[in-house]
């Protein structure tokens, strides 16, 4: 099978696959015979599993894959992938250039072929930068170009965070929808300045809302709402107590839009009005 990545675009050479601002992403589903004929990239890779399992085979090693599982290869290394019977891989090839890119966090990207497997909260970052970069491509929106290589550059992030957590990770001793409820407050935590809402959580943790809510209990002895607005307040009181930002910045900076909203959680969940956190320093 010729990789048909190097037929997108008639004036593009073998040598020079890439468009001009140097990243481009494709969808593969079912290979014939369930697999690939080995095959190489002439730049650095990366193959994402949306859905399916197979495997992947690098030289003599053999990896399997499932969902979310992530593999960076290098320049011009050989790669065959087998689908397995009945439950084909739909994967997503994003090429790219090294060029302008944080080179120490490629490296260590590209220091062995070995696919990990993304948690969940990573797994939505890059399914949505995926769609990002989908859309700038397909249709061309005013600096589009700009636009795909500061997606990318945010997608190699998520995935060197996510590759640094999964070589530190054991093994789960929890149920699996435990853990996924888990992985996903642990996500909510890293963003928790963003707006969150019980149907996206439990869409997350792949759980109903009622489920969600009663293993969030399990694990924080409260509810979506109260773990939510407690870490945020938190975050709010280091930052009163170590900055002289305002309070309505503050109030914004961790995901309150109304400053009377911030007000009630934070004397609910710290006991105090924000400001009696104010150093002395600090108060004007």
């Amino acid at each position: 099978m010729t990789d048909i990545y190097f037929k997108k675009n008639k004036n593009d050479s073998q040598d020079n696959p890439l468009p001009d601002h140097g990243v481009w992403l494709e969808s593969r589903t079912q290979r014939p015979v369930y697999k690939t004929i080995g095959h190489q990239h002439n730049c650095p890779s990366i193959i994402y599993v949306i859905s399916g399992q197979g495997r992947v085979i690098i030289k003599d090693n053999q990896h399997d894959l499932q969902a979310n599982s992530v593999i960076f290869l290098k320049k011009k290394k050989i790669h065959q992938l087998v689908d397995q019977p009945r439950k084909s891989m739909t994967i997503f090839s994003l090429y790219f250039s090294r060029e302008g890119m944080d080179q120490d966090i490629l490296d260590f990207l590209m220091s062995d072929n070995k696919p990990f497997v993304l948690p969940l909260y990573y797994a939505e970052q890059v399914k949505r930068n995926l769609r990002q970069i989908l859309y700038e491509q397909s249709h061309h929106p005013p600096g589009y170009r700009l636009g795909i290589r500061q997606v990318m550059a945010n997608s190699i992030l998520q995935l060197y965070r996510a590759k640094l957590q999964s070589q530190q990770e054991t093994v789960p001793s929890e149920t699996e929808s435990l853990e996924r409820v888990r992985s996903t407050l642990d996500y909510i935590k890293t963003y928790y300045h963003e707006q969150h809402t019980l149907s996206e959580a439990a869409r997350m943790a792949h759980v109903s809302q009622r489920q969600f809510t009663n293993l969030c209990r399990k694990i924080n002895g409260s509810s979506f709402l109260q773990f939510i607005n407690s870490y945020r307040c938190s975050r709010a009181r280091t930052l009163l107590e170590e900055t002289d930002m305002p309070v309505s910045a503050i109030a914004f900076e961790i995901g309150f839009e109304e400053l009377s909203s911030f007000y009630r959680a934070f004397k609910k969940h710290q006991k105090q009005p924000p400001l009696t956190c104010r150093k002395n320093d600090f108060v004007k």
